[in-house]
């Protein structure tokens, strides 16, 4: 594992500069659904860490899929995030590796939860919930949130009003703090499902609902009668006798 500290150093740094920036950038409702490849409720079935061949530390996460509302068609999915859980040496034990720094959602066995996650890295196949900590929702006993708490959120989110329960208005007037989970998958399950966001009924407030063009029909092609008792679609032209 050549340079092994070397790579995982800068991917550690690279890792922690990412976290910092997606942790102060804005991630609602809209941004998860909308960016998230694979978007699942299970449990959290093991998690182990490790540093990859190349030199990248990472930590493996294996969620025992309840319900995967997009991709994770799977029973058991399995991706690997930036960052080790502890730190640990390098193979030649002269440098330390750390763990994966503040930011990067972490995991325990057997927690139930609802996970937003987005594309892997083109390089590396690293991936990890979108938004970080705001694509991961941990589901108690009459409490779901995120690893921020929900801060933020369900805000700057519009949804057509003949589509929305009492509850759903409500998770969405939430500014911060635990929502009812029934309620969250609900709404998450309907919005996915019913592809709220390509049908312009779900949006950005600050962006404005979007127009959807509406789809042309497709015209049947016509059917010709050639001479020879054979057809022919579309413009072909019929000999005379």
């Amino acid at each position: 594992m050549a340079n092994s500290g070397g790579l995982g150093n800068r991917a550690a740094l690279f890792a922690g500069t990412q976290a910092r920036a997606m942790t102060l950038a804005r991630v609602n409702l809209v941004n998860l659904i909308r960016d998230s490849d694979a978007i699942m409720i299970g449990n959290v079935y093991s998690v182990t860490d490790g540093i990859d061949e190349p030199g990248f530390p990472y930590t493996e996460v294996t969620v025992a899929v309840d319900e995967a509302l997009r991709g994770a068609q799977s029973s058991v999915y399995v991706f690997r995030q930036i960052g080790l859980m502890n730190p640990r040496p390098t193979a030649d034990g002269t440098k330390i590796v750390p763990a994966a720094p503040e930011g990067i959602p972490r995991y325990s066995q057997g927690e139930h939860v609802l996970l937003f996650v987005g594309t892997a890295a083109s390089m590396t196949g690293l991936r990890t919930t979108t938004g970080l900590g705001h694509g991961k929702f941990v589901l108690g006993a009459g409490s779901a949130e995120n690893d921020l708490g929900n801060q933020g959120v369900f805000q700057n989110v519009s949804v057509l009003d003949s589509l929305l329960t009492s509850n759903d208005q409500r998770i969405l007037g939430t500014t911060a703090g635990a929502v009812n989970p029934d309620d969250l998958l609900s709404l998450v399950r309907r919005a996915v499902s019913q592809n709220w966001l390509g049908n312009c009924q779900m949006w950005e407030t600050d962006q404005g609902q979007p127009t959807c063009m509406p789809k042309r029909p497709i015209q049947p092609k016509s059917t010709l009668t050639l001479k020879s008792g054979t057809s022919a679609t579309g413009s072909a032209q019929v000999s005379g006798n």
